[in-house]
């Protein structure tokens, strides 16, 4: 064999496309009846519904006036939305009532 009978052939310039990968479907919507949810709210969500600071909202923990947090896994911290609510209503309902 010569070396001009095992060269490959250039490839030519313009050869077959490849199609470009299809678009992923978009996720399905379900609808979820919110008033009866009861959430998880992560820190930066509570602090803006409780008015206060995350420095705050531990002391206020420990003291016992501010709901307590859960841990749902690893180190995230995270409080029900209901008991954040009744405890912001509360509040305000102290305050008219001074």
């Amino acid at each position: 064999m010569t070396a001009a009978s095992t060269s490959r052939q250039p490839r030519p310039a313009s050869g077959p496309r490849k199609r470009a990968p299809a678009a992923p479907a978009p996720p399905v919507k379900r609808e979820v009846d919110h008033s009866l949810a009861d959430r998880l709210l992560p820190l930066s969500a509570v602090k803006e519904l409780a008015g206060i600071g995350k420095t705050m909202i531990y002391r206020k923990m420990r003291e016992g006036t501010f709901p307590k947090c859960c841990k749902p896994g690893g180190a995230s911290s995270r409080w029900s939305e209901r008991e954040v609510v009744a405890w912001k209503e509360a509040v305000m309902a102290a305050r008219g009532a001074e």
